[in-house]
């Protein structure tokens, strides 16, 4: 503001006017910068907490039957084939699955069962990023004398028997979680179990499959993000030296 003096009158009071320069408003400039960089910043949490959820519906049978996977039952050479959903899961020590109330059971008989093509399977069909690694995970009881009988649980990726998820005669009655780390081939993969249990049954639940380290290529939108957002620090930037000169 720049203020001009004409003169002064016999009382003493002052006689003038003001001059009021134009002054550029750099607040609302800045302020808006600053707005776009917080929701680049904001958006780009927002997608990194959609990466690490999980990819896998009704993975803990929640909804008391098979919605979201597909069922297959096996055919000749098995006996006691299919499987079904428990709406309470067994008492059983070891690592019992956190806030599950229902399971996937079968009591499939004979080595067939775990054909995983004609055998007693289900599956689901995940959203996936090629290149992309994932980390598996589900909670397991082999039931009634599993360590003793004939007992296996197997878990393939897009057809492929996952390394170390063929489990075969685990410990008797005990819960335990097992953790896999994966990798997607293509924009869709195939999570499939296939079980026997001779004895008697076995139990699964809490499955989750949820993105984990780094990927052959950059997702695009999470790019774009990541551009937006140092475009915005850059601008930023960029105004507070312009409001640091003018006011110097």
């Amino acid at each position: 503001m720049l203020e001009t003096t004409c003169g002064k009158g016999d009382s003493g009071a002052k006689f003038g006017h003001t001059v009021e320069s134009p002054a550029v408003n750099y607040d609302s400039g800045e302020n808006m910068v600053r707005n776009v960089l917080l929701f680049g910043l904001g958006m780009a949490l927002l997608a990194g907490s959609a990466a690490a959820q999980n990819l896998v519906h009704n993975g803990s049978f929640a909804t008391g039957d098979f919605t979201n996977w597909t069922t297959h039952t096996c055919g000749a050479g098995c006996g006691a084939q299919g499987w079904s959903v428990q709406t309470s899961i067994p008492a059983d020590p070891g690592t019992p699955p956190p806030g599950a109330t229902a399971a996937a059971l079968t009591a499939c008989v004979g080595a067939p069962c775990n054909d995983p093509v004609s055998g007693d399977t289900i599956t689901q069909t995940l959203t996936t990023v090629a290149g992309q690694t994932y980390t598996l995970s589900f909670y397991y009881d082999g039931g009634s004398n599993s360590s003793t009988g004939t007992t296996e649980l197997q878990v393939l990726w897009n057809g492929t028997a996952v390394s170390g998820g063929t489990i075969v005669n685990a410990t008797t009655n005990t819960w335990k979680q097992y953790t896999f780390t994966v990798t997607a081939t293509g924009a869709s993969t195939v999570l499939e179990f296939s079980g026997r249990q001779d004895p008697a049954v076995l139990y699964l639940t809490g499955i989750s499959v949820t993105a984990g380290g780094p990927i052959a290529t950059p997702i695009p939108g999470t790019l774009l993000l990541m551009i937006a957002g140092l475009a915005g620090l850059g601008l930023y930037l960029l105004f507070g030296k312009q409001r640091l000169s003018q006011r110097s």
